[in-house]
């Protein structure tokens, strides 16, 4: 029991089909519907083991464990006046313009380099620990949203 990744229906027996050059999962309906065919299997290669070295993983869902601080403005500010500079004392130091220095003290998220220029010439750290907990909404829609079963619909009307 699956989820059809073209029409949406839930808890439904599902096949691996083959849509073109992409590989889905789909219920009878649709694989009936939509003509596609059941997925071929390649025959195996033997595999050398020694010359197929696995790929490092990489999770796109982890989060950067460190963000930018929320009140990073008010940090540089507060370091630049400590060393009594004026912006464009900074601005010199870092090949920066003013501008920019006057953006950052602002609030204006400067870019990851500026950053770095900042936290290495004020010798200070503008990033913190971020919060791992914290749950960020992508949709807050009640619906199941298009799938690949509607938009098909939609292109043959």
């Amino acid at each position: 029991m699956g989820d059809c990744e073209l029409c949406g229906a839930m808890k439904v027996s599902t096949r691996e089909v083959k849509t073109g050059k992409a590989s889905v999962m789909a219920c009878m309906r649709c694989s009936e519907r939509f003509d596609v065919q059941k997925k071929s299997t390649t025959p195996s290669r033997p595999s050398n083991s020694s010359s197929i070295k696995p790929r490092p993983s990489h999770d796109i869902m982890r989060k950067h464990s460190t963000e930018l601080a929320p009140d990073f403005g008010k940090r540089i500010m507060k370091a630049r006046k400590r060393k009594n500079w004026t912006v464009q004392d900074l601005g010199k130091k870092m090949a920066e313009t003013v501008n920019v220095v006057k953006s950052a003290e602002a609030g204006k998220r400067p870019t990851d380099s500026v950053i770095s220029k900042f936290e290495k010439i004020l010798e200070i750290s503008l990033m913190i620990e971020s919060n791992d907990g914290q749950n960020n909404l992508l949709s807050s829609s009640k619906g199941r949203g298009l799938t690949l079963g509607d938009y098909l619909n939609d292109l043959g009307e």
